[in-house]
């Protein structure tokens, strides 16, 4: 798992910062090098990793995906890209996914992951796109809790044999007002600011594009508690600072029911997304590949 890039300072001393598909490409190139045979590379959530691209322009976002296109080509391993749904009314799955369009045009195959609502363990993977096949139906699965007989609690996927036949549309029809206003600016800050901090105004453009109004994404930013810091500009000691938004520590955030599950049930780790009984939201999430 890659969690930050180290950077030298002019000072000699090294800190470290979040990784950037904009201008990290090729340490992670040359990661999959040292590795080597690498099949999957998974990013989750992508947008957190954008590295101040702007998420809602299609043009900026094509840009930044392209070359990880071309990575994942030169080493023969697939990309899978983790996003959430933006709170957005609109009754075509492929308009709620967070950020532009792109993200999904730029992919070979999209599917979304959300809760049956008939029953709590149940989840269902749905096509949203895909170019390789005629993609009609989806299939079900379960998280079930499984001990390794080593001490070891953790928890496996229980695939269905049979296809789902219904689509994502109707899915998300079902699930439509399940989450409030403040729980979707929640889920926006905490995919936005998961890689570090980001300037403020951007992030207050891509909330605007996400449908989440300035007064609920401040108090998103309160109960998180979200830290504002003002920084200058590398290179430019005259110039003005400029603010940043960055989640606090871990053990000085809030608790919020979006990050509660079964420490029993995480198979990957601390940024597992797909949640075990203690899952109270039931949210959605699209994988694009």
């Amino acid at each position: 798992m890659l969690d930050a890039v180290r950077v030298e300072g002019d000072n000699g001393e090294a800190t470290q910062r979040g990784f950037s598909l904009k201008t990290d490409l090729s340490r992670l190139g040359a990661m999959l090098a040292e590795i080597g045979d690498v099949a999957l590379i998974i990013i989750d959530p992508i947008t957190a990793y954008m590295g101040g691209v702007e998420t809602h322009y299609n043009a900026d976002v094509r840009a930044a995906l392209a070359p990880l296109s071309d990575l994942a080509a030169a080493h023969g391993a697939a990309v899978v890209c983790v996003s959430h749904l933006n709170k957005g009314g609109n009754t075509e799955a492929l308009m709620r996914v967070t950020g532009s369009i792109a993200f999904v045009a730029a992919a070979r195959a999209a599917y979304l992951v959300a809760k049956d609502e008939e029953s709590a363990q149940r989840r269902l993977f749905l096509p949203l796109k895909n170019n390789l096949g005629n993609d009609q139906s989806g299939l079900a699965f379960e998280l079930q809790a499984y001990h390794l007989g080593n001490g070891i609690d953790t928890c496996r996927v229980r695939w269905e044999t049979q296809p789902v036949t219904i689509t994502a549309e109707q899915a998300l029809a079902v699930q439509s007002g399940d989450r409030s206003e403040l729980d979707e600016a929640k889920a926006f800050l905490l995919d936005t600011l998961n890689g570090g901090k980001v300037p403020s105004a951007a992030i207050e453009r891509d909330a605007d594009a996400n449908g989440i109004s300035r007064a609920t994404l401040r108090r998103a930013k309160k109960a998180l508690g979200v830290q504002a810091v003002k920084e200058g500009q590398p290179g430019k000691p005259d110039a003005p600072g400029k603010w940043y938004w960055r989640l606090p520590d871990a053990s000085k955030m809030l608790k919020n029911p979006e990050d509660v599950q079964d420490k029993n049930m995480s198979a990957i780790g601390k940024n597992e997304h797909l949640r075990g009984d203690g899952d109270p939201s039931g949210s959605s999430e699209a994988v694009v590949i």
